[in-house]
């Protein structure tokens, strides 16, 4: 029977040194892969974080940092060819670098608005182009990219980011049409509200968001990083060569309403 090992296989994890990049990296190296971290920084956004490659390090799992932009055509194709320079190959994608910005749509400024959709759509698209020809050369080719619950449903304030993630998940299907003959799984994740450095200042200081957050999530918790990189794993093992152009919510029943 398959089973949820990585062993032998490479992954390139985008966004990959804090919050839920971390934690799917640190999942993945767990699993036995070999885990290229493309991120801008090197350590954690949050101070009280640990590290992805002290994590990465206590599991055994090669991994190699590398800084990118993924706006950056030149940065996503060094990343690329890092990861097939010291693994021999690429295996699976996980295009999970993104930002958030709050504005209503007529108060979103151009640069805001810019700046979201390249990284947060754009960049998938720049990513996985670059990576598509190696992930041709594998057996095991699997595309992981990080959607919202924003992507699947309105949320206030958040015009150019419901716009990025929209985008996200109807460019998973569409991928996942235009490489299912080359056995090349294309799907994505949709977390709801995750406890990262994204919100923690919203979580700490504004009660009344925070309120409203917890009405709107029928889980009695929030999720953890941790409980999107279970789903990762999923996605990137061979228990899912089946499942292709899904957009996998994570989200304690958010969208279900």
């Amino acid at each position: 029977m398959s089973n949820l090992s990585l062993t032998g296989r490479t992954a390139l994890v985008t966004g990959a040194s804090s919050g839920i990049g971390n934690a799917i990296a640190a999942e993945f190296g767990r699993a036995g892969a070999n885990v290229v971290v493309a991120d801008i920084r090197r350590e954690p956004k949050l101070d009280d974080e640990r590290s992805v490659f002290e994590k990465l390090d206590q599991a055994g799992a090669a991994a190699t940092y590398v800084e990118t932009d993924v706006t950056d055509d030149s940065d996503v194709e060094h990343a690329v060819k890092t990861a097939v320079d010291e693994y021999g190959g690429l295996d699976i994608v996980v295009n999970n670098a993104g930002i958030y910005h709050q504005y209503k749509a007529h108060e979103t400024p151009n640069e805001a608005w810019n700046d979201i959709i390249d990284v947060n759509l754009r960049g998938v698209f720049t990513v996985t182009r670059a990576a598509i020809p190696e992930l041709l050369n594998s057996k095991n080719g699997k595309i992981i990219n990080l959607a919202s619950i924003y992507g699947l449903v309105g949320g206030e304030e958040s015009a150019a980011y419901c716009a990025s993630k929209g985008g996200v998940a109807n460019l998973t299907r569409q991928m996942a049409l235009d490489y299912a003959d080359d056995s090349i799984n294309v799907n994505a994740l949709a977390p709801g509200i995750i406890k990262t450095a994204q919100n923690h200042e919203w979580r700490e200081t504004d009660e009344e968001l925070l309120e409203d957050w917890q009405r709107r999530t029928p889980w009695p918790r929030f999720g953890e990083p941790e409980d999107v990189a279970d789903a990762a794993l999923f996605l990137a093992s061979d228990r899912s060569d089946f499942v292709t152009g899904e957009i996998l919510g994570v989200d304690g029943g958010w969208t279900a309403r």
